[in-house]
């Protein structure tokens, strides 16, 4: 049973350096910060639950990992030996870290529209850890960089986030994000008349089996195949609980992320263990008109491009480990 509040893994303590009279500095997991300040409905899908703010845009957070989000490894033999968490949990984590930074501590008001820009995450799979009877308490060292402030706003209007996680006293990853703060009116702006499309209803498109993209179940699924063989990016459930915890007036960041992945699977990528990606946001993803994700093998890794109405929208870059 976890404590109430436990103290920092020495790795992921804070500098001296910096905070030369800090006192021993302990983190939480008993509750979850509040939902509304990672842009979450259901309290099972906030990861986050405590935070310190240190000097000199460092802060220390811990997070959460649930159980229900892990998937089996395999052994040399092919059988199943041990589980780790989803590796998305690493993109959901930076996201929802970057959102919670904005507003908690750098004063973005309630009504601001925090969008993440980009996205990414490199884990050591030998060092993750083991998912056991319960959630994995992580701690996330999280420094600010290239932060943007303009006239006659006190808050940041732009700001880039780096982590690292660990996990039982050990490293096992990092991560790195960036945030764009618009207010109320440009996140109108940019919107338009695009914030008030809804998902296009589900057609006769064929769509891969979870085997063929390597999910668990049909209503992971993201993608479609239109008569042409092309690949599109359309959820199978879009009442999906990590997924579409709330309503969007665009395609989900994460839902691209995962449509990547899973189009790097029809591709040919290898069924090792997704380790690293990065995704660069160019514009919001539009519900209204057909999203084309392709994918290739790249020099490392694969890259893939999603595209809409003949212009892309996101990139980035996918890369798979072997063995766990």
């Amino acid at each position: 049973m976890t404590a109430s509040r436990l103290p920092v893994p020495p790795e992921a303590a804070p500098r001296s350096d910096l905070n030369p009279d800090l006192e021993p500095l302990t983190l939480s997991w008993d509750s979850c910060v509040p939902r509304a300040l990672v842009h979450r409905n259901a309290v099972a899908e906030v990861l986050l639950t405590d935070a310190r703010a240190l000097s000199d845009g460092q802060f220390l957070l811990a997070a959460q990992w649930p159980r229900s989000y892990a998937a089996s490894s395999t052994s040399d033999s092919g059988t199943a030996s041990t589980e780790r968490h989803d590796p998305m949990l690493a993109a959901e984590t930076i996201r929802q870290v970057g959102l919670y930074i904005c507003q908690k501590f750098l004063g973005a008001p309630s009504t601001s529209r925090p969008v993440i820009r980009s996205v990414g995450f490199q884990l050591d799979n030998s060092a993750e850890p083991v998912v056991g009877y319960g959630a994995t308490d992580v701690v996330c060292r999280a420094e600010l960089f290239d932060v943007r402030h303009v006239d006659d706003v006190l808050y940041p209007v732009a700001l880039s986030v780096r982590l690292q996680f660990s996990a039982c006293g050990r490293e096992f990853g990092s991560a790195i994000g960036r945030v764009r703060v618009l207010s109320d009116k440009e996140y109108e702006m940019f919107r338009g008349p695009n914030a008030a499309a809804t998902p296009v209803p589900g057609t006769a498109h064929e769509r891969p089996s979870p085997t063929e993209v390597s999910v668990p179940s049909p209503g992971d699924v993201m993608l479609v195949r239109d008569p042409s063989g092309a690949l599109l990016v359309a959820p199978a459930d879009l009442r999906h609980p990590r997924y579409f915890d709330h309503p969007s007036d665009h395609v989900p960041g994460m839902v691209l992320l995962e449509g990547a992945r899973q189009a790097a699977c029809l591709a040919g990528a290898s069924p090792g263990r997704l380790n690293g990606c990065h995704m660069h946001a160019l514009r919001f993803t539009e519900w209204n008109s057909p999203a084309h994700v392709t994918c290739a093998p790249a020099e490392v890794g694969w890259t893939y491009r999603i595209t809409q109405d003949g212009e892309p929208t996101a990139t980035g870059t996918l890369s798979f480990a072997t063995k766990p």
